[in-house]
């Protein structure tokens, strides 16, 4: 059995925590790893055993030793043998001193060439001419370079003594050589040019590195060459480049290399997290590298003002402790198989490794006489040149992802253009047969029918309407997956646009049995600023899903504030008995299997979305909840507006409820309070009958009884007719019906057994509240003039229309509001009749053969302007529905844009705003569709 267990290599967290523990501890034990030091020997070139080197060493614990002191009296006993030829001492103050005695076994004198490596300001102490004491060595002795290096002369047979001083720069290291003058030179030379071909690499490198920054863009290329340019400095420092002239005194060549080592760890971490691209994300990575970049920048100044031996300690350790959290994320890259993070793993080890080495050598916690500069310079170019290699490859891959993706997205966007101008060609070559069937049967209701004719006009109505709201859906589904940022901001009445969205789904409510109750609270404004068409899509949609796949029971729409107080928010829930656990299991399976109640709710979610609003759904204890939440402000300019009657002589009086269903009661219960009326609400037909003697005894009788028709027991008709016959009830009480469509009665059944006014449900607040104030106002009931509001007969109008079944509509249309139009069946020939006749308004099709409506409209604008007319408005009336298309017949001209099937009521409205100067006509209450009732 395999195990899960997690085994402590595959978690690259743990094994970075483990590195810097020990990092730290080794780097802790720095100082005292160089005390007691250990002893040096000379590392002497001549191949025979004819020049004997023996070496010794002190440590000036007080740096106050002079020559006369070490080479005399118990001092001079002190020095001690010396064991390694190169010395890496570690973090020191003081200076040291060693011993060399030296003795030439050749038949002649010779002058050899003695080297110290890495202390170019060692002193050489040689003996006097007289033999007795020691003096400084002659500046003429110095080999010029850029070691320490000293020509000295050794007699035949003797033994001579030689004293040197190791100044130390805040570290100390250093090591010894023997070698002839011709030796010497030809060594220096050959490593002198292995600096400066590696120095000429790095440089090159760095100029590729700008000109790719300038030439690509991109931080990564910038850190890259700045580290470069650092470790290429860096390398040269520690080589004693530095001319001697410029480091008397030990200090100037460890103030730069301090600051340069710390610039380089932040440039390090500069590439790792523009590589990465770590500006946007956060994690451990992003916290390392940001780590590493700021922590080297806050202790730049430290470098400069702290003694050289903390200075020394701090940088050393920092590189070795950089060095090591770059291997481990670039090790976690790697295992990770985070992109880029192979290339990234091969170069950190490539320049940590060195880095790391050179760091635990310089804190004295490893020795090795190895040529550290060198091996750092060599390792950065190779990891330079794989890092642009990879960089280069990548760049190439990302541009060739990038045109892949610049097609792809070229390809996509003519596909959805396409199949946009195809679904809008459809539904315009749908719509224009669609609008002669709706307009014919809306004429053809207007006739002397018989009810099973009427029945039948019905019927076409509904089923037209239907399917125009899914061409609708359809077409605004296109439009919305490419463009969901067009948000038309207007005011609109919530009550008006929910009856308005939930008008097309009575007949099928009842059908399914399902009762529709409507809730607006009254801390919801009456007028609010919104994208009317949108919101009316959103509401249609979901309640269309919702009954589709609903139970028998309530659906019921509540629409208030949004709970948790933000301002301008008003949310619209659905919940009910309607909505039961399987209708919702079925709306989710509808989702999988593509259905047409799939297709609304993702209208309806990304319509939400557009609006800047959310939607969602949730289960609990009272039900299944589906709601949405969109940003609707209250329209503070709009004027309230005014009701048709006085509505209060509602205040203060009586009303009665009668429903079987709690919810209905409760909703009209909170209305009418609001409206300042005394509420009773029964449950059952009797209880309401008994309730009304009751009041009708101590002569309280109710003003207004309002009653459901279906409940069980007893009807609505049936509890009127009994009102209507009963002795005690003898006060003239107003009777109010609540139906739905198909259970409606008529109009004299209704008169005879009492009841005042009959209303189709749901019924909105508003509505009811005109309905009760007309019934028990005193004063003449006020008319709605707008209703009855015709144009006048003298106007002259032009439609320009090709379909011949949409010039039927339109013609009879004109002809019920007593008008008359003249026909263009093009756009050459109506421009011609405009040109040769002044009209009051315009009717254009927009498309058309031989010239569409666009240009048709631009050619008399054109006209206009070219004999100073006064414009004559144009009313595009077309199948498109889209905002481009709106747009596109406002650029050309047009006044306003009004969608085919147009309705009665819509078309006079229009006709008035634009030929009657003192009806504004787009704020008649005649689209509300009230006084139908």
């Amino acid at each position: 059995m395999q195990s899960n267990k997690t085994l402590w290599w595959n978690r690259p967290e743990q094994f970075v925590w483990l590195m810097v523990i020990a990092l730290l501890c080794l780097t802790g034990m720095a100082q005292g790893a160089a005390e007691p030091p250990p002893p040096y020997i000379i590392h002497s070139l001549p191949n025979d055993a004819r020049v004997t080197i023996y070496s010794e060493y002190l440590q000036d614990t007080n740096g106050d030793l002079t020559i006369h002191q070490v080479s005399n009296g118990p001092i001079a006993d002190r020095f001690q043998p010396a064991t390694r030829f190169v010395e890496r001492l570690g973090i020191q103050q003081n200076p040291w001193w060693v011993r060399l005695a030296i003795k030439n076994e050749f038949r002649e004198q010779q002058t050899f060439s003695l080297q110290l490596q890495g202390n170019p300001n060692a002193s050489l102490f040689v003996p006097n001419d007289n033999g007795v004491g020691y003096q400084l060595a002659d500046n003429r002795a110095r080999i010029p370079g850029r070691d320490a290096s000293f020509r000295i002369h050794l007699p035949v047979g003797e033994e001579q003594l030689f004293y040197i001083k190791l100044q130390p720069r805040g570290y100390l290291t250093y090591g010894l050589s023997l070698s002839t003058l011709n030796e010497h030179l030809a060594s220096n030379q050959r490593q002198d040019n292995l600096y400066m071909l590696m120095a000429g690499a790095l440089a090159t490198l760095i100029i590729y590195n700008l000109i790719a920054a300038f030439m690509r863009g991109g931080s990564t290329y910038y850190y890259q060459a700045g580290f470069l340019l650092c470790i290429t400095l860096i390398s040269l420092l520690l080589a004693d480049f530095l001319p001697y002239s410029l480091t008397d005194g030990n200090q100037l060549q460890s103030r730069l290399l301090f600051p340069l080592m710390l610039i380089a760890m932040a440039a390090a971490a500069g590439v790792t997290r523009c590589y990465f691209r770590l500006q946007r994300s956060k994690g451990w990575l992003d916290y390392c590298t940001r780590t590493l970049l700021i922590v080297p920048l806050l202790c730049l100044p430290l470098a400069f003002l702290l003694p050289l031996p903390l200075a020394a300690y701090l940088c050393f350790s920092l590189v070795s402790i950089a060095a090591l959290l770059l291997i481990a994320m670039g090790y976690t890259t790697w295992h990770r198989e985070q992109n880029g993070g192979g290339l990234f793993f091969i170069t950190t080890l490539f320049v940590c490794l060195p880095a790391l080495v050179l760091g635990q050598a310089y804190l004295g916690l490893l020795q090795t006489s190895a040529e550290l500069p060198q091996w750092l310079m060599a390792s950065t170019i190779v990891e330079a040149l794989t890092l642009g290699i990879g960089l280069r490859v990548r760049v190439s891959h990302q541009a060739q992802l990038r045109i892949e993706q610049q097609r792809s997205e070229a390809v996509a966007e003519t596909v959805e253009s396409t199949r946009r101008e195809t679904l809008a060609r459809i539904g315009h070559d749908i719509r224009t047969p669609l609008s002669g069937i709706l307009g014919m049967s809306e004429i053809l209701a207007d006739t002397p029918l018989t009810p099973n004719q009427k029945e039948c006009v019905g019927a076409i109505q509904h089923a037209g309407d239907n399917l125009l709201r899914i061409i609708n859906d359809v077409l605004e589904h296109s439009h919305l997956s490419t463009d969901s940022s067009d948000v038309n901001q207007a005011s609109l009445d919530v009550h008006d646009l929910l009856m308005e969205a939930i008008d097309l789904f009575k007949e099928r409510a009842e059908e399914k049995q399902i009762e529709l109750i409507t809730h607006v609270h009254t801390n919801v404004p009456p007028r609010v600023l919104g994208d009317a068409g949108r919101l009316r899509q959103v509401l249609t949609n979901l309640t269309g899903a919702l009954i589709r796949h609903g139970t028998p029971g309530e659906l019921i729409i509540d629409v208030s504030l949004e709970p948790t107080g933000q301002a301008d928010r008003v949310r619209f829930g659905f919940s009910g008995s309607a909505l039961s656990e399987e209708a919702l299991k079925r709306l989710q399976n509808s989702q999988r299997q593509n259905e047409s109640s799939h297709l609304s709710l993702v209208i309806a979610e990304q319509l939400v979305e557009a609006l800047h609003g959310r939607m969602g759904n949730l289960q609990d204890q009272r039900g299944t909840h589906y709601w949405f939440v969109i940003p609707l402000p209250a329209d503070q300019s709009a004027p309230p507006r005014a009701p048709n009657v006085d509505t209060s002589c509602l205040e203060g009086c009586s009303l009665l409820v009668v429903d079987d269903s709690s919810t209905v009661t409760r909703v009209l219960r909170h209305h009418a309070l609001s409206w300042g009326m005394r509420v009773t609400a029964c449950h059952d037909p009797r209880e309401a009958l008994a309730s009304l003697r009751t009041q009708a005894n101590i002569n309280e009788p109710y003003d207004v009884v309002v009653l459901d028709q279906q409940m069980p027991g007893m009807d609505g008709m049936q509890l009127a007719a009994r009102i209507h016959e009963d002795p005690v009830i003898i006060h003239p009480t107003v009777l109010v019906m609540l139906t739905g469509i198909q259970q409606a009665p008529s109009a004299t059944m209704a008169r005879n057994v009492g009841i005042h006014r009959v209303l189709s449900k749901p019924v909105s607040a508003p509505r009811l509240r005109q309905v009760l104030a007309e019934e028990l106002s005193t004063g003449p009931t006020p008319k709605a003039e707008t209703v009855d509001a015709r144009p006048s007969p003298d106007l002259r109008i032009l439609v320009a229309e090709d379909h011949y079944l949409s010039q039927k509509v339109i013609r009879g249309m004109l002809g019920k509001l007593g008008l008359k139009a003249d026909i263009a069946s093009d756009g050459q020939e109506a421009l011609a009749l405009a040109e040769k006749n002044r009209y009051d308004l315009i009717l254009m099709d927009c498309e058309m053969p031989e010239m569409d409506g666009f240009e048709a409209t631009r050619r008399i604008r054109q006209h206009e302007q070219r004999h100073a007319l006064p414009s004559t408005p144009i009313v595009a009336l077309t199948a498109h529905i889209l905002k481009e298309h709106k747009d596109r017949s406002f650029a050309a001209g047009m006044n306003d844009h009004l969608p085919k099937p147009v309705e009665l009521n819509v078309l006079r409205e229009t006709i008035l705003r634009f030929t009657n100067s003192d009806d504004t006509g787009s704020d008649s209450p005649l689209a509300s569709g009230e006084m139908l009732d």
